[in-house]
């Protein structure tokens, strides 16, 4: 191995399991030859740190650097970024692997075209080895840069697809997140930001290999509490990098989509309500607390999660067997909507048109069932959204007619 190979892997390693050995092997069989192979042990407890120093006696190229402690993904690779020498640099997961020329092809994109960095692709795999169909993110990347889009709200993930220029990442200073989630999403945010050169080869394939043990698959209380730390991680380089950039806020309405809809899943377990209410409204308070994203503060898919919508918004209007909703279901939904709107009246023209919808959808099911919703409640929402008695019967008669045809 030379003193400057031309690409530095990074892995981490921390209980990957048998598939350590495929990643080992695929990463020694590259046909790029000049590389130094940088395993980082995270104190897993699996064995699999066996395998890689029975390698490591077999090839020169592989080093090894063992963290005091287990600190988890972010600061593993951040490790292997100050050991690495380089000149692009890749970051591979220890139960992954990658074809014969992912690195080559890759390699010679980036010198052809000095780029900051380069994108190949990824296929999913199974836990049973069958192909998992997943939306191709070159294309949609590739589509993006072609209505002007920055690159930054584009490449979200699938950071283990790239080569990255070392000098590129030390002079940005650009590294993971210290994050147990989506630390990588904060790597991506960085250093997407700040490439001058990037582009795509699709020819050089990485296989990520889903295991549902892994940090990935976790959808414990603490994932809320690690993805929070992440998404704090990525606002604070947003206010002191990118404060006079427009596209700021639609990079924070992506990244709370993915975070939001994570955080709904969860909210189906009754155990995990109270963290999750808890999750959202401190998203709601670490996007206020920079003024370069005020303007978020009244979009509607913000104001839909602090008024808790998995309830009853979580279905298109119209598409499901009716008989299936619960007026019960219906008040309980209304009830958050209007104690939210009465407490954050600058969101009440964006959560009006939300709460309306609802409000006539029970109507309707309290006319079918012969029951009625709470007076106080009715009385809140009327004064919310300027109802009068005329306005409701007309646009209740409107929405039984839409019913009445979808049911056809």
């Amino acid at each position: 191995m030379s003193d400057s190979p031309q690409v530095s892997v990074i892995i981490p390693v921390w209980n990957p399991g048998s598939g350590v050995r495929r990643c080992v092997d695929s990463l020694r069989g590259q046909t790029l030859e000049d590389i130094e192979l940088i395993f980082v042990d995270d104190c897993g407890t699996d064995g699999a740190m066996d395998i890689v120093r029975s390698a490591a006696a077999e090839d020169s190229r592989i080093r090894i650097i063992t963290n005091p402690e287990n600190v988890g993904p972010g600061p593993s690779r951040n490790a292997g970024i100050e050991a690495a020498r380089g000149e692009y640099l890749s970051f591979v997961d220890a139960d992954d692997y990658v074809d014969a020329f992912f690195l080559e092809c890759l390699y010679a994109k980036a010198v052809a075209g000095q780029l900051d960095v380069v994108k190949g692709r990824i296929c999913y795999l199974k836990e049973d080895g069958t192909q998992a169909n997943r939306t191709e993110l070159n294309d949609e990347i590739r589509k993006g840069i072609e209505l002007g889009k920055p690159l930054f709200c584009l490449f979200l993930y699938q950071h283990q697809s790239a080569l990255y220029k070392r000098v590129f990442l030390l002079d940005k200073a650009i590294r993971y997140g210290t994050s147990r989630r989506a630390q990588d999403t904060t790597f991506l945010l960085k250093a997407c930001h700040r490439a001058d050169r990037f582009d795509l080869e699709d020819t050089a394939e990485y296989c990520f290999c889903e295991r549902n043990s892994s940090l990935m698959h976790d959808t414990k209380p603490h994932t809320l509490e690690r993805k929070l730390h992440a998404f704090q991680e990525q606002m604070d380089y947003m206010v002191d990098n990118m404060a006079d950039e427009d596209d700021a806020s639609q990079y924070v309405a992506k990244r709370m989509y993915y975070d939001l809809s994570l955080c709904n899943f969860l909210r189906q377990k009754h155990a995990y309500r109270e963290s999750c209410d808890g999750f959202i409204t401190r998203i709601r308070e670490q996007v206020l607390r920079f003024p370069q994203l005020e303007k978020l503060k009244n979009e509607s898919f913000i104001v839909r999660a602090m008024c808790d919508y998995g309830v009853a918004l979580a279905y298109q209007p119209f598409k499901l067997p009716w008989e299936k909703l619960k007026v019960e279901n219906y008040a309980e939904t209304i009830q958050k909507w209007v104690d939210f709107v009465k407490g954050h009246p600058e969101c009440a023209n964006v959560a009006k048109k939300d709460l309306l919808r609802l409000y006539r959808e029970a109507e309707v099911l309290c006319l079918g069932d012969n029951l009625h919703l709470p007076p106080s409640l009715v009385r809140d929402v009327k004064k919310i959204c300027r109802l009068d008695k005329i306005n409701m019967k007309q646009t209740i008669r409107t929405l039984v007619s839409k019913i009445l045809l979808a049911k056809k």
